[in-house]
């Protein structure tokens, strides 16, 4: 009778052990991000491989069905996804379980205009950053940046779609787009086509942002795995050469030219207390993206 139920145990063991985890996802739904050459899904199956010894085999499974952030979040409340990824706030980290490695280092933080290309020299007439408070920027009407531009006394409007935004600034209601250093080359691409928009040359904002892996508040082994897989490429610096390393990031970070800028650094209140700013590792700073500019000129 005990051998027999050593026998199952060991059976039960083997096919846990061997239990494929499932990860769900929406799949990137704008061309920028198509999940053929999206960063963060090359990422996310990175960081699986490198905890298959430990936690086992997995299988990713994007679901065709686009969702904005609000949505998503929603979707992870109610099993509908395993993971998504998105820029955090105290708000979003009580809805979710964050994983609290930056997937992009901070890059997020850093934010470049997209502009009519009529207005470059008004732009770059502009000295002081409050006349700049007075023009009206476009945002993601639930992304954290819109909260976080009010906060520091810029004027912003709320819009739910990427592509009606680019639509919305080609007129002439409003002055600028705010986007991150990475985002802006291929997105520009996709919907300049009648070569209207460009990037603004003279100003940069910064304020610190981490955009994380998020599952649900019960998914607590894959946090777990996802968390041990990032913190060692971001140890072994594996995490900065891959993002550093990404077309689509080599392509936006060319067309920005960080070297010159009027840097405006913003305070970011809805950054959770347990965001890991004093860890180096997991961040990539100014000076640093200067370097890796002038390292890069040419190619």
């Amino acid at each position: 009778m005990i051998r027999c139920c050593l026998v199952l145990f060991s059976c039960l063991f083997i096919n846990v052990a061997h239990a494929t985890t499932i990860v769900r996802y929406i799949d990137p739904f704008y061309a920028t991000d198509a999940d053929n050459e999206s960063y963060v899904v090359a990422l996310l199956e990175r960081v699986l491989e490198l905890t298959e010894e430990r936690y086992g085999p997995f299988e990713l499974q994007p679901l065709h069905t686009p969702m904005l952030q609000g949505r998503q979040l929603r979707a992870l409340a109610s099993k509908e996804i395993d993971v998504m990824w998105a820029m955090t706030s105290t708000e979003r980290e009580n809805r979710a379980l964050p994983v609290r490695v930056p997937i992009v280092m901070g890059l997020i933080g850093y934010r470049v205009f997209v502009i009519r290309k009529a207005e470059q020299q008004r732009f770059a007439q502009i000295d002081d950053p409050y006349e700049l408070k007075k023009l009206l920027a476009i945002q993601g009407h639930d992304w954290p940046d819109i909260k976080i531009l009010r906060a520091n006394g810029f004027q912003v409007h709320g819009v739910s779609w990427r592509d009606k935004m680019y639509a919305l600034l080609g007129g002439s209601n409003f002055d600028y787009f705010p986007r991150g250093v990475t985002e802006v080359g291929r997105e520009l691409e996709r919907v300049n086509k009648d070569d209207n928009l460009v990037v603004e040359g003279k100003w940069l904002l910064y304020y610190p942002a981490a955009t994380y892996f998020f599952v649900g508040r019960e998914n607590k082994l894959l946090a777990e795995r996802l968390e041990q897989g990032l913190k060692e490429m971001a140890s072994s610096g594996e995490l900065k050469q891959m993002l550093l390393s990404h077309e689509i990031h080599q392509e936006a970070l060319k067309l920005v030219r960080f070297h010159g800028r009027e840097v405006i650094e913003l305070h970011n209140p809805l950054l959770p207390p347990e965001t890991p700013l004093q860890d180096p590792k997991y961040w990539l700073t100014y000076d640093e993206l200067l370097k890796h500019e002038q390292a890069h000129q040419g190619q």
